[in-house]
Order: structure tokens, then C-alpha cells, then sequence
């Protein structure tokens, strides 16, 4: 399925192609950028900041691997986790123009319109990164989708609140879902079956 770099190739592929969706916009305020990590106080900044925030455990396919262990122990299935990243896409730039808005509202175009994170979106995040080498996302069978999530008023004060020294900015929040790591493990294959003896009982 995909290795351990799955949700950091997650994040730079959903990357490039937000990156994309601002150049669209027009704008003065110079070339809209996209960084990574919590939202942060800088007046001159200009683009998209995605904080991936929250992991958990996708319930619908948690035990796709069960039973990894045979009696004895050993490995028979390779041990597959399967989570749902929550990210937040923070906007910023010139309110006088509408600029956070109107990179909001190029990015949920595309997400809509492309919801699914394509092989060839993710070979090419690969191929432009050194630090993704031997990520193998891109052979994932199931494709990892972009889902919008409706926050409430309170949970999404809850989630600035985590940010008290930052004003909070025009925002939404997307699920990725799902991705699947699997163990750097090689499972032990069952000697095939050389005999078969059955025992016949009168009654």
C-alpha cells in the first residue's frame, strides 16, 4: 500500500495543488505562497498557511489487517494503520481587496473539482521533493479524498484558541481521508502443504 512518508506526501501534494489555485488569483500584494504548520502573526505574509492539526483512526477500515499474528506470534499479515488527517487552510492578504476571500474560494473550487489526490498529482510531489524519496503513495490502491467539515461555532473557536497570540484569519477546515501505512515488516509465508492424510471411521 504506502509507506511511512504517506501523510507527509499527503500534506506536499494537497500543497502544490493550492499553490496552484492561488496563482489563479489576481492580485497586488505580490506572488501568493503556501507553508506548513500552525497559523502565525506576519503582516506581510500573502497565501495559504495548512496546519494538519488532528490524525485519527479511520473507523471504517481499522481492522483491514486483523489478525497480523499467527498463534506462535509471527507475522503472517504485514500490521496496516489506516487514519484521517484533519487539516486547516489558513488565508491571508490585502482585506481591502477581498484577497483571503478570493484564495479561499479558488481552493475550494479545486478541491471540489478534484477531490481525489491523483497518482500523477502525487508522482510529481514525489519526483520535486528530496525529503519524500522511497515514498510509494502513488501506488496506494484506494485514492485519498478531500472532504470539506463543517465546524461548529464553538469547536472552531476551540481550535484558535490554540493560537492566542494570532488574529483569527478566513479559514477552512479539509479531511484527507484515508491514508494507509504499512509496517516495514515482511511477513513469514506458511510452508505450502506437502501431505494430506484423513482418517476414515466406520460408524
Amino acid at each position: 500500500m504506502s509507506n511511512y512518508l504517506a501523510i507527509a506526501t499527503v500534506s506536499a501534494t494537497v500543497g502544490r495543488l493550492v499553490g496552484e489555485a492561488l496563482e489563479r488569483v489576481p492580485n497586488p500584494s505580490g506572488i501568493p505562497r503556501v507553508r506548513f504548520g500552525p497559523p502565525q502573526v506576519d503582516p506581510q505574509y500573502v497565501g495559504c498557511t495548512i496546519f494538519l492539526f488532528r490524525v485519527s483512526t479511520n473507523a471504517f477500515r481499522r481492522n483491514d489487517d486483523l489478525a497480523t499474528r499467527d498463534d506462535n506470534g509471527v507475522f503472517v499479515e504485514r500490521p496496516r494503520a489506516v487514519v484521517d488527517v484533519d487539516y486547516l487552510f489558513t488565508f491571508a492578504g490585502e482585506e481591502a481587496t477581498l484577497e483571503p476571500q478570493r484564495f479561499l474560494g479558488s481552493v475550494v473550487s479545486a478541491l471540489h473539482t478534484r477531490p481525489f489526490l491523483s497518482r500523477e498529482a502525487i508522482r510529481r510531489t514525489i519526483v520535486g521533493s528530496t525529503y519524500l524519496k522511497g515514498s510509494d503513495l502513488d501506488a496506494q490502491v484506494h485514492h485519498v479524498r478531500f472532504t470539506p467539515r463543517d465546524l461548529d461555532q464553538q469547536t472552531m473557536g476551540q481550535l484558535w484558541s490554540t493560537f492566542p497570540q494570532v488574529p483569527y484569519n478566513v479559514s477552512v477546515v479539509y479531511t484527507a481521508s484515508a491514508i494507509i501505512i504499512d509496517a516495514d515488516i515482511t511477513p513469514t509465508v506458511p510452508p505450502p502443504v506437502t501431505e494430506v492424510h484423513g482418517d476414515v471411521s466406520p460408524r
